[in-house]
């Protein structure tokens, strides 16, 4: 990703995607998924404990990855729609 890329992706992760998630199901999502981590981790060693929160940590990358590729693919769109109306 470019650096003007970036700029603009951490500007709407900073600004605006909070506000777009609130039109989801993500709270709710996010809840019952806090709920089960719990029940989870009141089950586990402390081995496991140290094991899961690698995951964790594991997953939050891959879903800021995930977040890059769909920004990607949605300017990418953007830009071919707009090069069509403007050509």
């Amino acid at each position: 990703m470019s650096d003007l890329m970036q700029i603009l992706f951490d500007y709407i992760i900073d600004h605006t995607h909070e506000t777009y998630c609130l039109q989801t199901k993500r709270a709710m999502c996010k809840f019952y998924r806090d709920i089960a981590r719990r029940r989870l981790e009141e089950q586990m060693s402390d081995e496991q404990k140290e094991l899961f929160e690698e995951y964790q940590e594991y997953n939050m990358q891959v879903e800021m990855e995930e977040l890059y590729a769909m920004f990607l693919a949605a300017f990418d769109q953007s830009a071919s729609l707009l090069q069509r109306h403007t050509g």
